[in-house]
């Protein structure tokens, strides 16, 4: 990073902290205010996607301009970015970084890139050098809770590096990628010799370092895990905070661009002063009784208050949040998730006596299937029509999967005939299906039409 880039990172990282310390409220609504109509000027000018999109419509009033979404953005890239990138020349920079492992090329003098594609639509994003500042700032800001003695060792796995990921190293800390498509007892030993003080990786693989470290093999202390890319759900955030004794924070980040960041205290804010988040709550569905009342699944629209060069403006994403309404013990005002369980296209269906269906939430599978039997260490649910579910098992003793599988039949059927949907066609199978190398871990998928 440049002199000039440097200092631009510089003061992003003591803006960020001091809108943590005093953003709340009224000020904070009158900040997204001023900085959405900034970010809706500019691409009003130099975006000619929005300018047609939002013809006839009051651009003061934002917050009810028309959504986009993944594949508006992607069929009208080169008209929605305000540099006037081509997609397919985009996608042939992205596409050879991919095949050769080589991520520092740019154009145009921006860094592009592909999102790992969870839903099978791979997302293509452009950011400037000013914006890669920006983001380096911001991160740094959020994610070091105090300022380090010495530059912090951070070993950070992903499927790609990116020279927006570059950044992020300098002055506070040694930034070390590791790339996912490291054979395992590989990355264990640069672990050993690097020996991180925080390891970011998706929970999957976090999941065989804490195995290796069990085994002794994986000799690291980490302060504190960060989990990225894939959905963290709660005995896997226990088993790794078990093994490697430290807490296990999270970064949401898509991209669309940083959405949440956890705060010291362990809550997942909203980072309020980087996007407007929009929620719609989704539609009520069975949830088991230790749910707080105080969490409410919802669905975001996201409108990104800095990037310029690929504007994120009432889009609408295709996760399943659960929003806490209570207040973080850490005193600042942005909202918490309590979850992210996933995407909406992963939300199964039971079919009610009277031929509707019934929603059941990824949470809700996760739940009636870790509740039946505490011999199961690992699942896999998937339906491909309505009424439908086969569950992978890998449970403690094999040779007791019979009497575990009767015990999760039991409580499934139970639990969707206690919300009023006909006996499930239940398939149970002994062991995990394989996951592609590289491909992120979704444990509860749709694979059938809605």
């Amino acid at each position: 990073m440049s002199a000039g880039l440097v200092g631009q990172a510089a003061s992003h990282f003591l803006r960020a902290k001091w809108r943590w310390r005093t953003l709340r409220g009224a000020r904070l609504h009158a900040y997204q205010e001023q900085r959405a109509q900034r970010i809706i000027d500019y691409a009003q000018q130099n975006s000619p996607f929005y300018r047609n999109l939002w013809r006839g419509h009051n651009l003061d009033d934002w917050r009810t301009l028309p959504t986009v979404d993944k594949a508006a953005m992607m069929a009208n890239f080169d008209t929605f970015n305000t540099h006037g990138i081509g997609r397919a020349a985009a996608t042939d920079i992205a596409l050879h970084a991919e095949h050769t492992r080589d991520f520092q090329p740019t154009i145009g003098g921006l860094t592009v890139g592909l999102s790992s594609g969870t839903s099978g639509h791979r997302g293509l994003f452009l950011v400037s050098q000013a914006e890669q500042a920006a983001w380096a700032g911001v991160i740094l800001a959020r994610v070091l809770h105090r300022l380090p003695r010495g530059r912090l060792r951070v070993a950070f796995f992903l499927r790609s590096h990116s020279n927006l990921y570059a950044q992020a190293s300098g002055l506070l800390i040694d930034l070390r990628y590791f790339d996912l498509m490291t054979p395992l007892p590989e990355a264990v030993t640069a672990l050993n010799l690097y020996q991180p003080q925080i390891i970011v990786a998706p929970p999957s693989l976090l999941g065989f370092l804490a195995g290796s470290h069990t085994t002794g093999a994986l000799r690291v202390h980490p302060d504190r895990l960060i989990s990225v890319a894939e959905v963290l759900e709660p005995q896997d955030r226990d088993r790794l905070s078990t093994v490697f004794q430290a807490p296990v924070h999270e970064i949401y980040q898509c991209t669309e661009g940083v959405l949440a960041i956890s705060c010291a205290h362990g809550s997942l804010h909203i980072q309020e002063d980087i996007v407007a988040l929009q929620c719609e709550s989704l539609p009520p569905a069975p949830a088991y009784p230790l749910t707080p009342s105080s969490i409410r699944r919802v669905t975001p629209i996201i409108t990104d208050l800095w990037r310029r060069t690929q504007p994120i403006i009432r889009y609408r994403l295709n996760d399943v949040l659960q929003l806490d309404d209570r207040r973080c013990t850490c005193g600042n005002s942005f909202r918490v998730l309590a979850a992210i369980e996933g995407r909406q296209d992963d939300v199964c269906y039971f079919v009610e006596p009277a031929g509707g269906r019934r929603a059941f939430f990824p949470d809700t599978i996760r739940r009636m299937v870790l509740l039946s039997d505490p011999a199961i260490v690992d699942y896999q649910a998937i339906q491909v029509r309505d009424g439908h579910l086969c569950l992978h098992l890998a449970v403690t003793d094999p040779t007791c999967f019979a009497t575990v599988a009767a015990s999760v039949r039991a409580n499934v059927t139970a639990t969707v005939a206690a919300y009023g949907c006909h006996r499930p066609d239940l398939q149970i199978e002994q062991g995990l299906a394989p996951t592609p190398p590289g491909s992120k871990r979704r444990r509860v998928q749709r694979l059938g039409s809605l």
